[in-house]
């Protein structure tokens, strides 16, 4: 999607055709401005904001009808005949030149009205344009669940469980920025006004890119996957570029930025309910599966969170994934179904996780 364009806009709210068919006053128009939009794809937002705005925003201008054009021509035909003969050239052109003053009237009145509407329109949508800068919308993936955005400016954003978004309602001609907790995988597009996202990591900067951010407050990395385009980090000044098919992490403690050439795609696989693993410990993949599954799950012995993992899990129920994991380390799991208290509130699903003694496996 194309930048905003005012002048489209101001096109729009001031078409006569355009704000009669708006506020519903010549259905005739329907097919035409239907077809209007189909064809001006790059223009919908602006579109849609005049169509808005006509119909929120109305002025009642002055009314000159045929009978006060009428009234006003009696008038003056009367004092004509008061006055003193004048030669016929001179009492013809003082006719014409009454009649023309009497029809440019309405016409300077309409002239005047329609500037004056056009005028305040544009500053009342300026005005409500600075406020809605200023007013924040915040989505919330619920838990166990994935949700899809629509930004403003025709940006996409798709949350992970338990993820929230915070922005603008419209953005400013200055900067999009929107701020993240938990994970997300961003297609923004492309505009030469830069958007920028903040998390509990560095400020991304990006210029129409697709790439996806992990930076959950129970993590210690906030890593950034860049899919495609350009993407900037900034943490503390320092600013450092990321390439097509490069991760950046930056760790919390330390505040440093490592980064490195890898799949990407086994970061942004959620979004089809798929999760790659490739060296990755026990300890993360619970941590993912309790937010994706809505549970709590123990780790009897927190040492056991380092065994190591190379694994796929795609729409695996919660329970065969423990499997999956007590499989491959010699680990065990204690499954307690939630319960239903006296007070009909749920006591949500408990998983214990310990040290299976009786096995040993074998590298």
């Amino acid at each position: 999607m194309s930048e905003w364009d005012q002048n489209v806009f101001e096109e729009l709210i001031s078409d006569n055709q355009f704000t009669a068919w708006a506020n519903g006053e010549d259905s005739s128009k329907e097919e035409y401005w239907n077809s209007w939009k189909k064809d001006h794809p790059e223009h919908v937002v602006e579109f849609r904001e005049a169509l808005r705005m006509v119909k929120n925003l109305k002025f009642q201008g002055a009314n000159v009808t045929t009978s006060d054009i009428a009234y006003s021509w009696e008038k003056t035909s009367d004092k004509i005949k008061q006055d003193e003969p004048v030669s016929k050239f001179r009492y013809f052109l003082s006719q014409l030149t009454k009649v023309a003053a009497i029809l440019l009237l309405p016409l300077m009145v309409v002239s005047g009205w329609l500037f004056y509407t056009q005028h305040n329109l544009t500053q009342k949508y300026s005005n409500l344009l600075e406020n809605k800068n200023e007013q924040k919308l915040t989505v919330v993936a619920p838990i166990c669940a994935r949700i899809m955005v629509d930004l403003p400016d025709g940006s996409k954003v798709w949350l992970n469980s338990g993820s929230e978004l915070t922005y603008p309602i419209v953005f400013n001609n200055s900067e999009r920025r929107v701020h993240l907790t938990g994970e997300a995988y961003f297609k923004v597009a492309k505009s030469e006004v830069p958007f920028f996202v903040n998390s509990l990591g560095p400020e991304i900067k990006v210029y129409g890119t697709e790439f996806n951010v992990n930076s959950y407050d129970n993590e210690d990395l906030v890593t950034v996957a860049l899919a495609e385009g350009k993407v900037s980090l900034n943490a503390d000044g320092d600013e450092k570029f990321i390439t097509p098919g490069q991760v950046s992490a930056f760790d919390k403690k330390s505040k440093s930025i490592t980064i490195e050439n890898t799949d990407v795609t086994t970061y942004s696989s959620w979004r089809e309910g798929k999760y790659i693993f490739r060296d990755t410990p026990l300890s993360s993949i619970l941590r993912i599966l309790q937010r994706q599954h809505n549970v709590t799950i123990n780790l009897m012995n927190p040492q056991l969170g380092n065994y190591r993992y190379k694994l796929t899990i795609n729409n695996e129920s919660l329970e065969q994934i423990l499997q999956l994991l007590s499989i491959s380390a010699p680990i065990k799991y204690n499954y307690q179904r939630k319960e239903l208290k006296p007070d009909g509130t749920y006591v949500p699903d408990n998983i214990n996780i310990s040290a299976d003694n009786t096995r040993i496996i074998k590298n």
